[in-house]
């Protein structure tokens, strides 16, 4: 009896391991991920590539023309968050250049063209973890 008794306690255990990776999770890969489509949804971007930690493509100058784009990204950090609906923030560090140039914040100040800024996009960018729809939002 103990040995059946057991062997579901077991197997129970494990389908639970098993049901918890499923789900996605909050990790640098995924919120890499997101930044990276959240940068391509943009209008106006184009040609777009990602490739590890860096980005490419053309997209809006500040000057009102185009741009070619390679965004570095530095870092990474997935910290808790008190709010059960968005359980994690996560941070992205990067680096933007406009063909060739570095553009470097100043402050609180991005200096990136303001179609990106209006999708939530900076050198410094914060997503929340939607736990609800284990997504992140920027």
């Amino acid at each position: 009896m103990h040995t059946r008794l057991f062997s579901i306690i077991y197997l129970l255990g494990a389908l639970t391991l098993a049901g918890c990776n499923v789900e996605p999770e909050p990790t640098p890969e995924t919120l890499i991920e997101s930044f990276a489509q959240q940068v391509s949804s943009v209008g106006m971007v184009g040609n777009f590539e990602h490739e590890g930690d860096e980005l490419t493509f053309s997209g809006p100058d500040s000057a009102g023309g185009q741009a070619a784009w390679l965004v570095n990204i530095d870092s990474v950090v997935i910290e808790a968050h008190d709010d059960d609906n968005m359980p994690f923030r996560g941070l992205v560090q990067s680096s933007w250049y406009a063909n060739g140039q570095l553009i470097e914040p100043i402050g609180s100040i991005s200096h990136l063209p303001s179609e990106f800024l209006d999708a939530g996009i900076a050198q410094d960018c914060w997503g929340l973890w939607d736990a609800a729809t284990h997504r992140w939002t920027w």
